[in-house]
């Protein structure tokens, strides 16, 4: 953040989960002194700090669902939830909220629109922007499997913003390919608008990361943009660029002799992303996440897309 404040407009640290044992409580990763320090800190540099809530990291994918859905479905708790989400934004001075519940019982979809309506009716009323993470949705057989838990219209029209995660359309659950191919991007952007989503509203996810895949194996690893280029340079790979997803990506056979696939996003990569921006005259892009990206990506943000504080 210290180095590229100049072209970020918001930060949204990944600090608080639902607290599995008190429904509607929250779990912080970090102090209050820290929570302090970042966003005076970054009010200074004139950026807004938002609060990311969500439901991840438990021991099971299961127990997060549940954990959500004792939240969503119980009107005590979700007004607790709301009223504890209230103060902890007026304690620390939080600009706004990223609401990023993902995976959860399709059950619960509606009661999810449900919240993020309440929840904006009373932040709003704080002067506070709510902002919601969604799955990328093309509504065919690419769209992701947790999609349809997400109503992208209600969504759309409580939320202040819908920051769509156009990423992962290759995972350790597919075979190796594109993080987020433009054709795939721009399918999941049509359908937002489609359902009836303002363009004004839609903050395009962009990935810093990449997959590399181990195909003898047939496990995936999460990695920084660095990471591959040392992989990339300690095996002697060349990077292939794929002109149908329009991403890049190498081949390598590592010591133990095994076969590896490694897709990623650059700099040249963000700029079809980017145009995308542009066609449809979207609010912006938010990045997933700082830290591990292409340095260069942000020479290319610099150069096409101004940057609203």
């Amino acid at each position: 953040m210290n180095s590229q404040f100049a072209n970020l407009s918001i930060i949204a640290p990944f600090w608080y989960k639902l607290d599995d044992k008190r429904p509607g409580s929250l779990i912080a990763s970090v102090t209050a002194d820290h929570k302090m320090q970042v966003i005076q800190s970054a009010h200074k540099k004139h950026l807004k700090v938002y609060l990311v809530v969500h439901n991840l990291f438990y021991e099971t994918v299961e127990k997060g669902k549940q954990v959500a859905s004792n939240v969503l479905n119980n009107d005590a708790n979700r007004n607790v939830f709301i009223q504890n989400l209230r103060n902890e934004i007026n304690q620390f001075k939080y600009d706004g909220i990223n609401i990023d519940m993902e995976n959860l019982y399709l059950t619960d979809r509606d009661s999810f629109s449900l919240l993020i309506k309440n929840l904006s009716d009373a932040l709003n009323r704080d002067g506070k922007v709510v902002t919601v993470s969604v799955p990328a949705n093309t509504g065919d057989s690419r769209a992701n499997p947790w999609s349809p838990w997400f109503d992208y219209e209600k969504l759309g029209q409580y939320s202040d913003r819908l920051m769509i995660m156009t990423y992962d359309e290759h995972n350790p659950r597919t075979a190796p390919g594109s993080t987020a191919s433009i054709n795939w991007t721009e399918a999941t952007i049509r359908y937002a608008l489609k359902h009836g989503v303002p363009s004004s509203k839609i903050l395009l996810g962009i990935a810093s990361y990449g997959w590399d895949w181990d195909t003898t194996t047939n496990k995936a690893s999460y990695s920084s943009y660095a990471q591959l280029m040392d992989q990339k340079t300690k095996y002697k790979a060349k990077d292939i660029w794929d002109a149908r997803s329009q991403t890049p990506y190498f081949n390598y056979i590592d010591k133990e002799q095994h076969s590896h696939q490694a897709w990623f996003e650059n700099s040249y990569s963000l700029r079809f992303k980017l145009d995308l921006v542009e066609k449809y005259n979207l609010r912006g892009i938010g990045i997933w996440r700082l830290g591990l990206e292409d340095p260069m990506y942000w020479k290319t943000i610099h150069e096409k897309i101004k940057v609203k504080k």
